[in-house]
């Protein structure tokens, strides 16, 4: 099967032998990157657009960390374009992290957990309907991290989307007071004011993300299936696609990409696609 399909269908594309090489040393120049453990750096993110990192406490360390995930970033996307060359035509490369505290324990707000269940949405960088596929690497000499995944985007818009209010982001679309709102934030970003121009489909999978979490009832009765990713592992998932929890785990690495929908082998399976199809309207303009 085409490694598109297998992911489209909310797979993980599982490499127990990791898929490529990261260097020792690349590994261990990491070592002296300590994290900022408060709530507004989950991780410490690389982002190559800047070629800069964010999220250390030390910044003394920051060149070398930089160092290092601009290589990993490197190989990861030159991992991912061999064996998801029709994606790599038009995938827009996103930032890459490295995970390094513990997950098990670890005190965070409640939308930011990572230890419930969720699909993936950015505040900052809406993707207009198009997907966030991401490539983990567990780093740990020792430690597996450990998954919990539920059943994919289809089943889970097909339950939940309605009782998480699709209905009234489908009002948005189209809307002259949505219209109105949207032209101002992009004539306030010309002025150079940081506001976010996102679509109904990118507001919607934000709520979503926070619905998700902050439901009892989804958390304890969705179906649920673990998985155990040992030490030197790669695995690749549409977040957006599998609602996933990371229960324990750390030293991890991760690249993002985000997907056109147009070069997605079936872009029905897109939960935009899905979405637009269960409310009939355009979300993603």
């Amino acid at each position: 099967m085409d490694n598109r399909s297998v992911l489209e269908k909310g797979n993980i594309l599982f490499l127990p032998n990791g898929g490529f090489t990261i260097p020792q040393e690349l590994i261990g120049a990491l070592n002296g990157a300590t994290q900022d453990a408060r709530a507004i750096h989950k991780n410490i993110a690389y982002k190559p657009n800047v070629d800069r990192v964010s999220g250390l406490i030390d910044k003394a360390a920051a060149a070398q960390t930089r160092d290092a995930m601009r290589e990993y970033s490197r190989l990861a996307l030159r991992f991912m374009s061999g064996i998801l060359p029709d994606y790599a035509k038009s995938w827009r490369v996103d930032y890459a992290s490295y995970r390094s505290i513990e997950e098990r324990g670890r005190t965070l707000p409640l939308t930011k957990r990572n230890d419930l269940l969720h699909v993936d949405a950015f505040p900052t960088r809406p993707v207009f309907g198009d997907l966030i596929l991401r490539c983990f690497t567990n780093v740990s000499p020792s430690q597996q991290r450990e998954w919990l995944v539920s059943d994919p985007f289809v089943q889970l818009a097909a339950r939940e989307a309605r009782n998480a209010g699709l209905e009234k982001y489908a009002a948005m679309a189209g809307s002259p007071l949505e219209a109105l709102r949207r032209s101002a934030v992009r004539t306030l970003r010309t002025m150079g004011i940081p506001l976010v121009d996102r679509s109904p489909y990118d507001a919607f999978m934000l709520h979503f993300h926070d619905w998700m979490k902050a439901n009892t009832d989804y958390q304890k009765n969705s179906p649920h299936y673990r998985f155990d990713l040992p030490p030197g592992s790669t695995w690749l998932v549409f977040t957006d696609v599998v609602p996933h929890a990371v229960l324990s785990g750390r030293l991890a690495m991760e690249q993002t990409v985000i997907i056109s929908r147009d070069s997605m082998a079936d872009p029905s399976l897109a939960p935009a696609s899905i979405l637009e199809k269960m409310s009939g309207r355009t979300l993603t303009v």
